[in-house]
């Protein structure tokens, strides 16, 4: 009994330095029994805690990779969606200069649609921000691909702006010189008889040497003396129109030449058959004879080219 007993105690001895007294502690054997398995579960308990130290370590910084690329998306999403709503601006802005431009000559609408509105702005959740990029690409794509349309649509608008602004310049609509109309288009009685007879243009009374300018853009087809008009001028003026001016006193133009609206071409005068100075102006479409009033600015209400200028 007394082996057991001693086998189930252990004595622990401590000798300070320096000191005879010796220290004598008794400890049962479950005592260190305990200890051991104290110092196990002390040791797994410091692996563990380690390990989850670690694992949020790694969690953290793959924490922090996410939320760059969120950003860096984030970013890049807002810049796309800005670029993509300015362009889109600026094609829907070329789209009412085209139509407001045309309105303002007459010209026919430009055909053509126009791209789909600019994706929705704002702040996005981390999971959408992948799709919306892919969004907002998609639609950058689809304007790249519709520039190109509108920029023919701009080059054909300037070309139509170009020919009917060119058309306006050759119409023979600028008074060729200022006084007031002394005789109408048409049948009137003749100035040389008793008889009645076709006027073929209008008579513009105006001072010997006055200045005649061209009512139009065009070329110089004709000018020299006529047998009735005397010393006349006649402009080709293109789209089958053309115009002359009748019993000038001197031509400053000759056959060939380019004149351009407003130009000064002759002086007032009465040569050929006529009762006094006046300007016989006269305009033609296709050789056809025309009543110049349709084409002057100011058609039939005012009574000297001054007014109508």
């Amino acid at each position: 009994m007394k082996g057991s007993r001693r086998d189930r105690y252990f004595t622990l001895m401590l000798v300070p330095e320096g000191r005879r007294e010796v220290y004598r502690y008794l400890l049962p054997a479950w005592f260190f029994q305990v200890a051991v398995v104290m110092a196990i579960l002390l040791i797994i308990a410091l692996i563990t805690a380690a390990g989850a130290v670690y694992y949020l370590h790694k969690r953290v910084a793959e924490l922090r990779v996410i939320d760059q690329i969120n950003a860096t998306q984030a970013a890049q999403i807002m810049q796309l969606e800005e670029q993509a709503r300015a362009l889109q601006e600026k094609i829907h802005g070329i789209d009412e200069l085209d139509a407001r431009v045309r309105s303002l000559l007459g010209l026919g609408q430009g055909g053509g649609g126009r791209p789909s509105e600019a994706s929705r702005g704002g702040r996005l959740r981390p999971r959408e921000q992948e799709q919306t990029l892919n969004q907002v690409r998609s639609i950058l794509n689809s304007v790249a691909r519709d520039t190109p349309r509108q920029e023919v649509k701009l080059k054909e608008l300037a070309r139509e702006m170009e020919q009917h602004l060119a058309y306006l310049a050759a119409l023979p609509s600028h008074w060729p010189v200022r006084g007031p109309i002394s005789s109408p288009f048409g049948y009137r009685d003749s100035p040389f008889g008793r008889r009645e007879e076709f006027h073929e243009g209008i008579d513009i009374a105006a001072a010997y040497g006055a200045e005649v300018q061209a009512a139009g853009n065009g070329r110089v087809v004709f000018a020299g003396w006529m047998p009735v008009y005397g010393r006349a001028i006649i402009i080709d003026h293109g789209y089958g129109l053309t115009s002359m001016y009748g019993h000038n006193s001197e031509l400053l133009v000759k056959t060939g030449e380019q004149v351009v609206r407003g130009q000064p071409i002759a002086r007032v005068g009465s040569s050929g058959r006529s009762t006094g100075p006046h300007l016989h102006f006269q305009v033609k479409l296709n050789d056809q004879l025309q009543d110049p009033l349709k084409y002057l600015t100011g058609g039939e209400v005012a009574g000297s080219a001054g007014e109508k200028e």
